[in-house]
């Protein structure tokens, strides 16, 4: 995809945008489709969704928010915050969406053709509120959907971080080791008129296997990460699925579960949509293939005329407090209240956890590169430590 700068005239009136297409011509049709004349279409620059792009949703939702609730219509709300938005990307979301508005179709048909933007909880939201009237309401509880999740990435990447530079360098250290530092050693043990200590020589044969293959390594490391790149939802499954063997991370990707579904539970029932339809919006937001499947049996079971609580208690994701809860909302009727309650705590929960089990990684980190370092430099030095009796032998 290229983003496309375009002049044209439209009404007698001189336009400068921009688009985004995927050739010059489509580019073309796309101008002549919004009812102007073009001028000229140069190429700007290619199209990269960034994160500016994604973080973009909180603030296209806030102002659909504050507009939508000053009584405007949802058409007068889209034409300004066309006015307001530098992103090509979203100028054009927002072209489209006028453009269906116009013609009186809904605006959601739009936001379908970009799964990767409005998830299907976002569309369920939409939905219902086309059919209540009730868009500043609907677009706020979006917003802070939104607001919540990317808290919870800001939370993740901040307590990974140090992990990760500790892994980045510690890695550089050991490559530069064992391609510059040890070959020089090797020089020296060329001299010896003894047999070197079998650690030695295993460090030797995989300094000397790197080296000697660095062009096969290259060749096959550069493809491995496109394809893990190109394939990261399938591969992100396999990796979950192993990540329920180490009983740390299994905890964590528990309550971030736990956090995701009763956010999406409490926004959607505040919304006014059925308990059914709740339930499956929350379940398509779990992305745990195992949880993603009790959560859909949840759905089926309450279908079937199942208590939410009963339905709960045959799945290994919902603990017993939650449970206890969901009972007592059942029986007071006060189901969107206890959600939210249970949306705060799992939270709270979540972050506890994260920060507490990331900091207990960082001296297991520690303490692994330290010993693989270690070995590596015994292993170079002990045949100098024994020298002297190489000396004596000669």
């Amino acid at each position: 995809m290229f983003i496309y700068s375009y002049t044209s005239l439209n009404n007698n009136y001189y336009v400068a945008d921009s688009l985004i297409a995927k050739s010059k011509k489509q580019a073309f049709l796309e101008i002549i489709n919004r009812g102007q004349t073009p001028i000229s279409i140069k190429l700007k620059s290619i199209f990269i969704f960034d994160a500016e792009n994604l973080n973009y949703r909180i603030h296209f939702f806030h102002q659909l928010n504050i507009l939508s609730s000053s009584g405007i219509s949802l058409l007068k709300c889209f034409q300004l915050l066309q006015l307001n938005c530098h992103l090509p990307f979203w100028r054009d979301i927002i072209n489209h969406t006028i453009s269906d508005l116009e013609k009186g179709n809904n605006f959601i048909i739009n936001f379908k053709k970009h799964p990767h933007i409005f998830n299907p909880t976002i569309i369920s939201l939409i939905r219902i509120t086309e059919k209540t009237g009730k868009y500043d309401e609907s677009f706020l509880i979006i917003k802070n959907m939104l607001e919540n999740n990317q808290k919870t990435s800001i939370l993740i990447k901040k307590a990974l971080r140090y992990p990760i530079t500790l892994i980045g360098f510690s890695s550089l250290l050991l490559i530069i080791m064992l391609v510059f530092v040890i070959p020089q050693f090797a020089e020296i043990y060329e001299n010896f008129q003894q047999e070197l200590p079998a650690i030695t020589k295993a460090v030797l044969l995989i300094s000397n296997s790197i080296i000697d293959n660095t062009r096969e390594i290259l060749a096959i490391l550069f493809p491995t990460i496109f394809i893990g790149i190109r394939y990261k939802s399938s591969i992100s499954n396999r990796l979950g699925f192993l990540m329920d063997f180490l009983p740390y991370i299994k905890n964590i990707i528990r309550m971030k579960s736990l956090n995701l579904y009763f956010l999406t539970l409490s926004s959607t029932l505040k919304s006014g949509l059925s308990l059914s339809e709740c339930l499956d919006c929350s379940a398509r937001i779990i992305k745990h293939s195992q949880y993603n499947k009790e959560c859909n049996e949840i759905c089926y079971s309450v279908l079937k005329g199942s208590s939410l609580s009963d339905a709960m208690k045959n799945t290994h994701l919902f603990p017993d407090l939650a449970i206890q809860l969901i009972s007592l909302a059942e029986e007071s009727g006060k189901l969107e209240y206890f959600t939210l309650y249970l949306f705060k705590y799992y939270t709270q929960q979540y972050e506890t956890i994260t920060e507490q089990q990331l900091k207990n990684l960082e001296p297991i980190l520690l303490l692994f590169i330290a010993i693989v370092v270690c070995l590596i430099m015994f292993a170079m030095y002990l045949p100098i430590f024994n020298l002297g009796s190489v000396i004596s032998g000669a």
